[in-house]
């Protein structure tokens, strides 16, 4: 599936075709901290634990995705956030330099079962055997399977199929104690798998709200805040 990128390829997008979806980038706040743009940044030396795709102390942009409300919420999960507390959020903008860089996309297969996935691929095989029926009626002769197609139909099947793995069966909420270098090291190896390969950072699911998403950006100057800071006291 990996093959000269041939799998990759079709959970390859650009930033530049995610302009115009919502980022952001939430933070706890202290009782009386008046935040400004430089508080959503990360810095190494308040990276204390490992996240998804980095260890502590790496600097890696994690954003949160999604219209409305929805990149502020799942933002709010993701900093396991209490009632009483001050959150402060704020959007992101992409830099226009860096619009042409690839990002691997783990959620592509989200909106699918795995039903529809198998489906597509059973289609292409009956797609295929009528062909060969017809022309074997016509001609007398045996079509041979058509390898590209065929090669082509199987590679987005794995793909879309291991994406899904990927996303709602292997990203699963860490419980209480547990050691994060550990848990997440295989999807530390995943993001610097994908790193040499080219990529700039990785869409996938939120594993504590399920309804948004987060890119991780490998190089945190990739995107800036933007606009204006909003606070708030969790209920």
């Amino acid at each position: 599936m990996f093959h000269d990128h041939n799998g990759i390829k079709l959970q390859t997008k650009t930033l530049g075709s995610i302009v115009g979806i919502p980022l952001g980038r939430g933070t706890r706040l202290k009782e009386t901290e008046i935040p400004d743009y430089e508080r959503f940044l990360p810095k190494k030396e308040f990276i204390n634990e490992d996240n998804q795709f980095s260890p502590a102390g790496v600097e890696w942009l994690y954003l949160a995705v999604g219209d409305g409300n929805t990149r502020s919420e799942c933002a709010k999960k993701e900093c396991r956030m209490k009632a009483g507390e001050r959150f402060g959020f704020c959007d992101f903008q992409l830099l226009d330099n860096v619009l042409g860089q690839k990002i691997v996309d783990l959620t592509i297969a989200d909106a699918l079962s795995y039903a529809d996935i198998n489906n597509e691929l059973e289609k292409h095989g009956q797609k295929q055997y009528k062909r060969s029926l017809k022309i074997a009626k016509a001609t007398g002769l045996n079509v041979p399977i058509d390898k590209s197609a065929f090669n082509e139909a199987m590679t987005k099947w794995g793909v879309f199929t291991y994406s899904k793995v990927l996303s709602q069966q292997i990203f699963i909420p860490l419980g209480d104690g547990v050691d994060k270098s550990i848990e997440y090291a295989p999807f530390q190896s995943l993001a610097q798998y994908f790193i040499s390969l080219g990529y700039a950072g990785i869409m996938y699911g939120s594993t504590v709200y399920p309804q948004g998403k987060n890119l991780v950006l490998f190089d945190k100057n990739m995107a800036t805040p933007v606009g204006g800071i909003d606070i708030s006291i969790i209920v």
